[in-house]
């Protein structure tokens, strides 16, 4: 019989696999400038929230009984809340593309712009639960490291909206600059995960952001 706690993991790794799903959909939703596929990703939105309420309750369940492995339990449960954040910060990516109000001149750069840094979110996430299950910190680390190539293009694309080079009008230069910031939270989200890694197996809580 499986204990509770890889049980527990079934349900995170299956709860990662509906994030990455969630952020590709989102992802293609805004390269397609598509409101309708962006509309859709709801749903998928729902299903994260749902499943990490479960583990949300099945981690206070457990905790109360206090298992022999309860620090796992406890950092599951933690990661799960920081996958359905994740989440919630790609609907917000989604916006532009329900409401694409940008010209198509400037959108196409700053859509692919975004893929990329969604793109690196995904791999950060699969490589960080994988981490995670097979309590490696040193995996952990690199994964964490990735962190700052978001956090460098997340700076770019600052430094170009702020030029006003294209001569974007309020709204829209605040609308993109908003899904670039959400992209740059989502990849501290994993860099959480990373760090809940690292203390559970050193018991040293690592600032790896």
């Amino acid at each position: 019989m499986k204990s509770t706690t890889k049980l527990l993991e079934e349900r995170l790794i299956y709860l990662s696999s509906l994030a990455r799903d969630t952020c590709r959909a989102v992802l293609d939703a805004v390269e397609r400038k598509s409101p309708a596929n962006a509309n859709a990703v709801l749903a998928l939105d729902q299903k994260v929230d749902e499943l990490n309420k479960d583990i949300q309750e099945t981690v206070l369940q457990v905790a109360m009984e206090c298992p022999d492995d309860i620090a796992s339990v406890i950092i599951i449960g933690k990661i799960a809340q920081d996958i359905e954040r994740l989440v919630d910060h790609s609907m917000n990516v989604a916006r532009i593309a329900i409401d694409p109000t940008v010209p198509s001149e400037s959108y196409d750069f700053y859509a692919l712009t975004f893929k990329r840094m969604g793109e690196i979110v995904i791999e950060m996430l699969d490589e960080a639960i994988d981490a995670f299950i097979n309590r490696d910190p040193e995996i952990a680390k690199q994964v964490a490291k990735k962190d700052d190539v978001l956090d460098t293009i997340y700076a770019d694309l600052k430094k170009r909206l702020r030029s006003g080079q294209e001569n974007l009008k309020l709204e829209e230069t605040i609308d993109l600059m908003l899904a670039a910031k959400h992209l740059e939270r989502m990849g501290d989200y994993v860099t959480n995960i990373c760090e809940y890694t690292t203390m559970l197996t050193t018991g040293v809580q690592a600032d790896l952001n």
